[in-house]
């Protein structure tokens, strides 16, 4: 997906869209190599480059759709719904549904613990701007680029 990352309903919708245009694309090629077959016979099978870039484009399609799989269950866990319920959909069980899917959650859980250590970062820096000199801001700049490199 050529946009920045935002797992939003919005996003999703774009994801799917995509998907859907490189599907459309696949099934157009599929269906005019079957009418040169059916019109020609035997000897109008497709080329091994041409099979060679059904494989391809059909990988990337599954590999997008996996993408957009795990994007999709992050956004319901965050709206709430149980790992029982993600199971259920997916005709797998519980174990296995988190098994494939926490390591996604949880990296964006930690993104939000980082995006909160700035800000309170940020938000120390700026009482400290307020009522100090200019060395206690040189100091603390210090103490946080030393911060941020750990």
């Amino acid at each position: 997906m050529p946009r920045k990352y935002r797992n939003t309903l919005k996003a999703h919708a774009h994801a799917l869209a995509e998907l859907g245009k490189a599907l459309l694309t696949l099934s157009t090629s599929h269906r005019n190599a079957a009418a040169v077959v059916e019109r020609d016979g035997a000897s109008a099978t497709p080329g091994k480059g041409e099979l060679s870039d059904w494989i391809a484009t059909s990988s990337e399609i599954a590999a997008a759709a996996e993408r957009l799989l795990a994007l999709q269950v992050e956004l319901a866990r965050t709206y709430g719904m149980s790992w029982d319920e993600v199971a259920k959909v997916l005709g797998v069980s519980r174990q296995s549904a988190w098994e494939r899917f926490h390591s996604h959650d949880r990296w964006n859980r930690s993104r939000r613990v980082s995006q909160l250590r700035r800000q309170q970062n940020a938000a120390m820096f700026r009482r400290m701007r307020a009522g100090k000199t200019d060395d206690a801001v040189a100091i603390l700049k210090e103490m946080l680029q030393v911060r941020s490199v750990d």
